[in-house]
């Protein structure tokens, strides 16, 4: 018998935004490199099919701008709940909870920063997916109608992280606007170990200390297999 799928997932959320109040607001949490992205990119297809408008939001978008991080020692904590900024968390969420169109600040990948002078202005949608490893932390867990937590054993998600430290360094290569151009030309050995280290100090305790704990306020529980695929999706 086949698993439970991203389509039952989207079914269920469906389901509970169809009678609720406009906009409806899902969270989506778990570990940096679980596969986040993949679910709401799924969810928001799976939606907008339904005739829903759905805006994704990240919560990248509230990070603390990398000067700042660095002023306040706070570089290599970056992605932990101080790292944010929660009074945009409350007036971006709010104005959007209450009807309003809102502005963001716009986080790139690319140069994993702030981009300086650079906003987003969201109009309300039926749904708004906030999604990030803060999304069941407060301030933002607060003003969620549906909490969803994206769950797998911590072993596969570190393979996961190395693999896609790895995979973005070799693109990174081609591309000297990258924040990863910068690890071009080391040996593949150095950069495992590298993404190893960065898990093992960073990605790993900020899991263990802050992310894994807001499963308790998750409504549905996305568990992974070590194939990426959805094992149970669990009703809390």
């Amino acid at each position: 018998m086949s698993g439970p799928t991203y389509e039952t997932l989207v079914e269920l959320i469906y389901e509970r935004a169809a009678t609720a109040t406009s906009p409806f607001f899902v969270g989506v949490a778990g570990a940096v490199a679980v596969g986040k992205t993949t679910i709401v990119k799924a969810l928001s297809r799976g939606l907008e099919s339904r005739g829903r408008r759905v805006h994704v939001l990240s919560t990248d978008a509230f990070l603390l701008p990398n000067d700042v991080l660095n002023e306040r020692g706070l570089l290599m904590r970056k992605g932990f709940p101080e790292s944010y900024d929660e009074g945009a968390i409350r007036s971006v969420l709010g104005r959007l909870r209450c009807g309003e169109a809102a502005s963001v600040s716009v986080y790139s990948h690319d140069i994993y920063d702030i981009v300086p002078g650079i906003t987003q202005t969201i109009t309300v949608p039926d749904v708004m997916i906030v999604e990030g490893v803060v999304a069941l932390q407060k301030p933002t867990v607060c003003l969620l109608d549906l909490a969803v937590y994206v769950d797998a054993a911590e072993e596969n998600v570190r393979k996961w992280f190395v693999e896609r430290f790895i995979g973005l360094t070799e693109t990174g290569a081609r591309d000297s606007s990258s924040f990863y151009h910068r690890f071009s030309g080391t040996p593949s050995e150095q950069v495992q170990q590298l993404a190893e280290a960065t898990w093992d100090a960073i990605n790993g305790p900020n899991l263990t200390r802050h992310i894994a704990p807001s499963l308790a306020r998750a409504d549905i529980v996305v568990v992974k297999a070590a194939d990426h695929s959805i094992a149970e999706l669990r009703k809390t």
